[in-house]
């Protein structure tokens, strides 16, 4: 489905030198996504300034949503980003990766009807990651910089040999910084769940979801690599009261959320 329309979605919260890294990796893409959405769960200025620093380098637009600060409410911006994006499929970034140049084209050699995509990635090492920070000029990596290695390699020839090897429990696999969707079945289950306030679970919720609804869920490797940027650990905090959010919707084989996306349509 080479022809299909892909917004790059990618969240934030007041980490423009990360972003720029992430912008500096869209640059080098083989091929174009059809529209950037960032979705921003409130940022001070610099992060806007680098966004519309941007926005004259791409052939694309750059669409920043922005809501104000209120605490760790990333399904809430997510939900609001979705609504805005233009295309009919969303691959879904944190904005602390930086992609394979090749990373929109081996998508769009996957792209299904009713599916979703779980992507995976690397962990570049801290050192690296602050040499990155201070010195964004060359963002080329080698195996040294990086943590999972095996996960460095890309080798689309061998990808359909690990496919599908965690289909069999939602929760394994899942990865909010790397998935991607069609517009529509995100829609169809009313997006993210809002009542997850605070990290953890809220993604692994949402591909439960997804799958009750008769999405088909497939897991990508050795193609499509991203890195993931080195960054402290968020809070913990909410995590129990989002797990037990999640195994509820698991027990109840819940596809459909109240406090969702629909609001913003």
């Amino acid at each position: 489905m080479k022809d299909t329309k892909i917004a790059l979605l990618i969240t934030t919260y007041n980490s423009p030198k990360f972003l720029d890294l992430v912008f500096r990796s869209i640059l080098k893409q083989t091929v174009n996504p059809y529209e950037i959405v960032i979705g921003d769960d409130g940022s001070k200025e610099d992060t806007k300034k680098l966004i519309d620093s941007y926005r004259d380098q791409f052939p694309f637009e750059i669409k920043h949503v922005w809501q104000e600060d209120d605490g760790f409410q990333r399904c809430r911006i997510l939900n609001k980003a979705i609504a805005q994006v233009s295309a009919d499929y969303i691959i879904q970034l944190d904005g602390d990766v930086m992609l394979h140049p090749r990373f929109i084209e081996d998508h769009l050699t996957v792209i299904k009807p009713k599916q979703l995509v779980c992507g995976n990635r690397c962990f570049v090492l801290k050192s690296k990651t602050e040499k990155l920070v201070n010195d964004p000029s060359n963002i080329s990596l080698n195996l040294l910089n990086v943590k999972k290695r095996k996960r460095f390699f890309r080798i689309p020839f061998l990808s359909s040999l690990f496919k599908n090897k965690r289909n069999n429990t939602s929760r394994k696999g899942n990865v909010g910084c790397h998935m991607a969707y069609w517009k529509e079945d995100m829609v169809n289950i009313n997006g993210y769940n809002e009542d997850f306030v605070g990290w953890g679970y809220e993604d692994i919720e949402m591909v439960e979801r997804l799958m009750n609804s008769g999405v088909k869920k497939t897991t990508l490797l050795m193609m499509a690599l991203q890195y993931h940027l080195w960054h402290p650990k968020s809070s913990r905090a909410s995590s129990e009261k989002n797990k037990q959010m999640y195994f509820d919707c698991r027990e109840k084989k819940l596809f459909y959320c109240e406090k969702g996306i629909k609001q913003y349509l």
